[in-house]
């Protein structure tokens, strides 16, 4: 049986091919109101999807938390020896994990830079980019873009992607790791108490 991924790629590899020419995807369309509206759409679920990660990495941090006192308190007193070892061994990569899915990974400079050509895929849309612009630079690059509707457009699909990647490779990739680490532990200190038990 193929797994996700590998009928991810195969979809993605059996669709038409991807035009890479450094042009403008948005130069030839017509726009209207249902562009916005699925753009706007878009958008929203993806902000939607990262309040929902933040708020199931922030329950991981309290159960972890929590969970890791209760098992150090176990050791100390040196009752359920194994099983409070393999809570314990398993809240600190859950912890750990859910901590970093809800860490900004925002890069910070000291000095803004001067030249969007430093930066590749430049967006003035984005955060990241434009606050490394001094605020005149940052004021001709928004001028710039809301005159011509097709480069705004496109500007608003790369924020779209953007989002996106960082929803699927970091949110919900540690997500997935936290509550897996946890998962197992908890599985691990059940087959120890019944170990103990027996």
């Amino acid at each position: 049986m193929q797994t996700i991924a590998e009928r991810e790629e195969g979809c993605i590899m059996d669709s038409e091919p991807f035009d890479d020419t450094g042009q403008n995807g948005f130069a030839d369309q017509d726009f209207n109101e249902s562009i916005d509206i699925a753009l706007a759409t878009i958008q929203m679920s993806q902000v939607e999807f990262s309040h929902m990660a933040d708020s199931k990495a922030n329950i991981m941090i309290t159960v972890s938390s929590i969970l890791l006192t209760l098992a150090v308190a176990k050791i100390e007193q040196g009752t359920l020896l194994i099983p409070s070892i393999a809570v314990a061994a398993a809240c600190v990569p859950a912890l750990v994990f859910a901590i970093l899915c809800v860490m900004p990974s925002a890069a910070v400079r000291a000095e803004p830079i001067k030249n969007n050509e430093k930066l590749s895929h430049f967006n003035p849309l984005f955060f990241m980019h434009f606050t490394r612009l001094p605020i005149d630079r940052f004021e001709r690059e928004i001028e710039r873009v809301v005159r011509d509707p097709q480069e705004l457009y496109q500007h608003l699909s790369q924020d779209i992607y953007y989002a996106g990647l960082v929803l699927r490779l970091k949110k919900f990739r540690y997500l997935r790791w936290s509550y897996l680490s946890l998962l197992f532990g908890v599985g691990g200190s059940c087959l120890a108490l019944l170990y103990e038990l027996l």
